[in-house]
């Protein structure tokens, strides 16, 4: 698992208020297929309607009896289902090896029957998702389906979301769950995180001691609580069956050589010290890891994956491969030894050599190996492929040394970061709203014509350190998935924020429908200051059908007794503003929550500089050449159109002291930074770091100071945010109406 950082500021204020007339659409398909052309008329599906098809077997009568079950928890009456020929009022199922692709389908809609064809089950089976997507959410006699002709197929061959259930573990029931709705937006790949420092949650028959010892650890950073779990075999193959019927492959993933330390602490021979170990009860990367000298390791290993691929009938065996600290090797006789022996030049090359190593005992049983990215560092193994996490550079690497990549980047793919900036449940970090998944594009256009074919797709995260609840896991989960399976399913040229946006607001009905705890978009798609000018107005809305807005003004939490919104607010001086919307199901969104403020955009703001680099710790601005410069009128980076890594940003001005006193300044990034006043350092947070906050304390006197923050960001997340707390009030952001362009 990686230890991993992101935040983003967005300043998108995405559709929320579109009117009703704009959002309601005939086609709410999503993901969007590739090509709707309208036609005349309507078909109604009725106590009448058969389903029926011409060649008959098993997988055909599966899906027909999968449609017929949809249907009849709208009606309330089930299709007939046969074979055969009929003229009309039927569905019909059709076979047609004429389709390109495996995966594609056509529907098409005329006042007398259905076709739906597909070249495989696979193409029928999301034919039959896109259908569901188009009937009425409410309980009614008939359904009644507007003329369409529809030609769909998927842009990638892999459209992965993954689990870690080693964190915490999910039962059986909820990882079917999970499954489910990954099936309703046409993903194909579900990666199962099944082993990590924190617990083993696979039987291994050979090794019982891994779930006897390995999925059990004491308590969880310090909770003094156990937590225990893992499925057994029969578990697993009732899990791969139930997705292979919904036509998702599961891909598992079984850490090696590091993210090991359940496993060790059951079988300690297995490590270069030999223990003892415990199963890791705090979130991190630990040092001791796999023995890469001891030939033992291996065969133990071997055992263990050949039991794995017994289970998992998957083309891919995922080996983690990502943050393996070598202290433990370049301390070990027997490591040494294999390096020396095999010509190796370091660790990272015994690296290599571990991953070579495995990589041939699966590719001589048919299967092929996939790994995180640091797989690349000491030399890629032959035929692995590479999942890409750090940004899209170990992808770019991978394609062009002709290996096929999957992209999931922390940036954009990362479901355990925050979806807001106020009023979450708790993430691990970072910050990866709906609008920045819909914006990712897999294929970086580095890549060549022929680069970007070994581009597989790209994949959704979920890590499980912060989700106890199955409930959290859905939430950060929902809605995002959506945006992320039309990234990977539809046309790039396709794709249209506006009318995703659009679209989605169906599917929250739909999701309510299914019982699944989606996040409620605030009615602000804003947080922290939001400047405005004299005579602006703020509307406040919601997409999801029958929510209703509360606000205050007095700092207090919205509840439904609270202000009710009924139209825009207009405010004339600075003003605390908090908006929730409320479901009648008693859900409620997240809290907006934005200090309305109003700057003079002649003096109020900061000067910055914008480079461009790869740097471990700050370098020397002022001896640099910047990319660019210009102002902005708040803390915001995302505001400077920044690229996604490997920049720095020099910020500087005046901050206005408006009372004497003892000073807190709280600086938060990822990566390093630095906050100066009076050309003094005052809070120093560099280095390579995932978001983190440091402070300090400072006495000023009245009267504006010169003002300066230093920033960089490497890899991975990208997060600044300046607060401050001082004589009469507590932590808040600085103000915007606090820095000036000049000593004025």
């Amino acid at each position: 698992m990686h230890t991993f950082k992101k935040i983003f500021l967005a300043s998108l204020v995405l559709l929320l208020s579109a009117p009703v007339s704009f959002l309601s659409q005939s086609f709410p398909i999503i993901p969007k297929p590739v090509l709707i052309e309208n036609g005349d008329g309507f078909f109604t599906i009725d106590r009448n309607t058969a389903i029926t098809f011409t060649e008959e077997n098993n997988e055909v009568i599966k899906l027909a009896q999968l449609l017929a079950g949809n249907i009849e928890a709208v009606t309330g009456a089930k299709p007939v289902i046969k074979s055969g020929t009929v003229s009309s009022n039927i569905i019909e199922f059709v076979f047609d090896p004429g389709i390109q692709q495996d995966e594609g389908y056509k529907i098409d809609i005329s006042s007398d029957k259905i076709v739906l064809k597909g070249k495989t089950g696979a193409g029928l089976f999301y034919g039959i998702q896109t259908l569901i997507q188009l009937f009425p959410l409410e309980k009614t006699g008939s359904i009644q389906l507007n003329s369409v002709a529809i030609e769909d197929y998927p842009r990638f061959k892999w459209r992965g979301v993954h689990l870690d259930v080693s964190r915490h573990f999910f039962p059986v029931e909820f990882v079917k769950k999970y499954i489910d709705v990954l099936a309703m937006y046409k993903i194909n790949t579900f990666h199962w995180h099944l082993t990590d420092d924190q617990g083993w949650r696979i039987e291994i028959k050979k090794y019982p001691e891994l779930t006897e010892i390995g999925s059990v650890r004491k308590e969880t950073m310090g909770d003094g609580i156990p937590h225990s779990g893992f499925f057994t075999q029969n578990q697993i193959r009732e899990v791969v069956e139930y997705a292979k019927q919904k036509y998702i492959t599961v891909v598992p993933e079984i850490e090696m050589p590091g993210h090991a330390l359940a496993a060790l602490t059951a079988f300690p021979e297995f490590s270069c010290t030999g223990g003892p170990f415990e199963v890791g009860t705090i979130w991190g990367v630990f040092e001791d890891v796999f023995c890469a000298g001891n030939d033992r390791t291996f065969e133990f290993l071997e055992n263990i994956l050949s039991e794995v691929i017994a289970l998992f009938p998957s083309e891919y065996i995922h080996i983690g491969g990502d943050e393996v600290p070598k202290i433990r090797w370049e301390n070990c006789e027997k490591c040494q030894a294999r390096i020396k022996n095999e010509n190796l030049k370091d660790e990272h090359e015994l690296q290599s050599y571990f991953i070579h190593r495995i990589e041939k005992f699966l590719n001589a049983r048919g299967r092929k190996i996939i790994g995180w990215d640091e797989i690349l560092e000491g030399g890629l193994a032959p035929n692995a492929a590479v999942m890409s996490w750090r940004g899209t550079e170990g992808g770019i690497a991978a394609a062009k040394m002709k290996h096929y990549v999957v992209m999931s980047p922390g940036t954009h793919c990362y479901f355990d970061h925050y979806q807001g900036l106020s009023g979450e449940p708790i993430a691990f970090g970072g910050f990866t709203p709906i609008e920045k998944v819909y914006s990712y594009e897999p294929v970086p256009e580095v890549l060549t014509d022929e680069e970007a074919k070994y581009i597989m797709g790209a994949q959704a995260n979920m890590w499980s350190e912060r989700y106890e609840s199955t409930d959290h896991v859905e939430y950060m989960l929902l809605p995002r998935l959506c945006a992320l399976s039309e990234v990977v399913w539809s046309e790039k040229k396709s794709r249209n924020a506006a009318d995703f946006f659009s679209r989605i607001t169906t599917h929250y009905d739909l999701l309510t429908k299914k019982n699944y705890n989606f996040r409620i978009p605030p009615p602000l798609n804003e947080s922290g200051e939001l400047l405005l000018d004299r005579n602006e107005e703020i509307t406040l809305s919601s997409p999801v059908r029958n929510g209703s807005i509360y606000y205050t003004l007095d700092g207090t939490e919205p509840e439904t007794n609270s202000l009710s919104y009924t139209g825009p607010l207009r405010f004339s001086a600075p003003q605390l503003l908090k908006a929730k919307t409320f479901l009648p199901n008693g859900k409620s969104s997240p809290t907006a929550t934005v200090q309305i403020s109003f700057v003079d955009t002649t003096r109020n703001g900061l000067l910055f500089k914008y480079f461009e680099g790869e740097w471990d710790n700050l370098p020397d601005f002022e001896k640099m050449e910047p990319v660019r410069e210009g102002k902005i009128y708040k803390l915001d980076i995302d505001r400077i159109n920044t690229r996604q890594d490997y920049f720095g940003l020099d910020l500087n001005g005046f901050i206005n002291i408006e009372k004497e006193g003892d000073y807190i300044f709280y600086l938060t990034s990822d990566d390093g930074s630095k906050l100066l006043i009076d050309n003094r350092v005052v809070v120093d947070n560099d280095g390579l770091h995932s978001d983190k906050e440091v402070s300090s304390k400072i006495f000023l006197k009245t009267g504006l100071y010169p003002f300066r923050i230093i920033y960089f960001e490497k890899f991975g997340g990208q997060s600044l945010k300046a607060e401050f707390e001082g004589p009469g009030f507590r932590k808040k952001l600085i103000p915007a109406d606090t820095f000036f362009f000049y000593n004025q």
